[in-house]
C-alpha cells in the first residue's frame, strides 16, 4: 500500500500573501467545464505593504501552486493543465511580482465510508478507500466542499527535497 500526503499552505506562515483582483471564477473552478472557460493567463495583485510571505502554495483565495512547484508536477503529471496568474504589488512604487499557476485536478471519490465528517458537512480528518485510489500521483479528493490535493510518498519527497517555501504535508490514513 502507498503512503499519501495531503499538500498544503503551511500553517506556520504569519503573513500569508493577501491577493486582490482575483476574478470570482478563478476560485471556483473546480469542475472541468468551469476550469476550461477560464483565461490561460491573467494579472491578480498582491499587497507588499505587510511584508506578506511568498509561499510555494496558496490555499486562499483559491488553491495556486508557485512555478517551481509546477514544474515539478509536470514531472509527475506531464499534461498537468493550469491557468497562470501572475501577481504584482499593488502599491505603485514596488516591483515586485510572482508568478502563480492554477492547476486543474479532476475529484477523484476515493475518501473512505469511516471518514468523519462535522456537522455542516465538512471533513475532520481525510481517510482514504485503497480500493478508490488512483493510478495518479497527484491528485484531488472528491466528495467534500474543501479543495484538497493529495500526493504519494514519491512526490512528497520529491518537494521536500526542494526545501519550498509554505508547504505542509500531512500524513493521510489509508484503509
Amino acid at each position: 500500500m502507498h503512503s499519501y500526503f495531503r499538500l498544503s499552505p503551511s500553517s506556520r506562515l504569519r503573513r500569508p500573501l493577501t491577493i486582490f483582483g482575483l476574478p470570482a471564477q478563478y476560485r471556483n473552478a473546480t469542475d472541468k467545464d468551469g476550469f476550461d472557460k477560464l483565461d490561460l493567463a491573467i494579472v491578480a495583485y498582491f499587497s507588499e505593504e505587510a511584508r506578506e510571505e511568498i509561499p510555494a502554495i496558496l490555499g486562499e483565495p483559491t488553491f495556486l501552486i508557485s512555478d517551481k512547484l509546477k514544474q515539478l508536477f509536470n514531472l509527475y503529471v506531464p499534461d498537468l493543465e493550469a491557468k497562470m496568474v501572475q501577481l504584482f504589488a499593488g502599491e505603485k512604487d514596488s516591483h515586485k511580482s510572482c508568478l502563480y499557476w492554477l492547476p486543474f485536478f479532476p475529484p477523484v471519490d476515493c475518501l473512505h465510508k469511516s471518514t468523519e465528517r462535522y456537522p455542516d458537512g465538512s471533513v475532520k480528518q481525510i481517510v482514504l478507500d485503497n480500493a478508490a485510489l488512483p493510478r495518479a500521483p497527484i491528485f484531488r479528493v472528491g466528495g467534500m466542499r474543501e479543495y484538497r490535493v493529495v500526493v504519494e510518498l514519491c512526490v512528497a519527497e520529491s518537494i521536500l527535497r526542494r526545501s519550498p517555501y509554505g508547504v505542509d504535508l500531512t500524513p493521510v490514513e489509508v484503509k
